[in-house]
């Protein structure tokens, strides 16, 4: 009884110091994010980016109301949706929160930076993802997963990829469009579908 009472004691403690040793990497270190442009976010932009949220929820409530979907297709520069993504997830919480977030669109490819903060730590982090929505097919990928020094390993990107991918399809958050197109340009992401009631 004792041996697994000190094993469990020794593994508790080897994974707290691995935490630790993770963290500490992850706090001090930096992400190089010179590789990408910058966005530029203005009071036209945020303004854009207002209008085109609240055109897009009058057509939801439209659809609401008559009880049919209804076709609709939404452009946002990466900057527009930098705001409207920012706004959102700057909101604290109580596990922590993710500030200085940016969007940089480029072909079926989007990056995203920020820094997150979680019990009183920062991190700079970024995630590279290939994502192409064609005839209501997904295919996603991570490319790069980064937060400090620490680059994510593979198996954990795609398996935290995986995770996200399951709580979409559950319905989490509940998006008020069934997406039949997604398409990456040089800045800008365009997003057909229809509006579902």
């Amino acid at each position: 009884m004792r041996q697994p009472v000190i094993l469990a004691l020794w593994l508790i403690v080897g994974i707290a110091l691995l935490a630790i040793f993770i963290a500490i990497f992850a706090v001090l270190g930096t992400v190089d994010n010179s590789d990408l442009p910058q966005v530029e976010i203005t009071d036209d932009v945020a303004l854009a980016a207002a209008d085109k949220a609240a055109k897009f929820s009058d057509v939801s409530a439209q659809a609401r109301a008559s009880g049919q979907s209804r076709p609709v297709q939404i452009t946002f520069s990466d900057a527009e949706l930098t705001v409207l993504i920012g706004d959102w997830a700057r909101g604290s919480e109580w596990w922590g929160s993710i500030d200085e977030v940016r969007l940089v669109f480029g072909h079926n490819r989007m990056v995203i930076t920020g820094e997150i903060s979680v019990g009183g730590l920062e991190a700079d982090f970024r995630v590279d993802l290939q994502l192409v929505i064609e005839q209501s097919e997904r295919q996603v990928s991570v490319e790069r997963m980064q937060a400090g020094d620490i680059h994510v390993p593979g198996f954990v990107s795609a398996a935290m990829l995986e995770l996200a991918v399951r709580t979409v399809d559950a319905g989490l958050p509940r998006i008020p469009m069934r997406i039949e197109s997604l398409m990456l340009g040089d800045g800008d992401l365009i997003v057909s579908g229809s509006v579902i009631p």
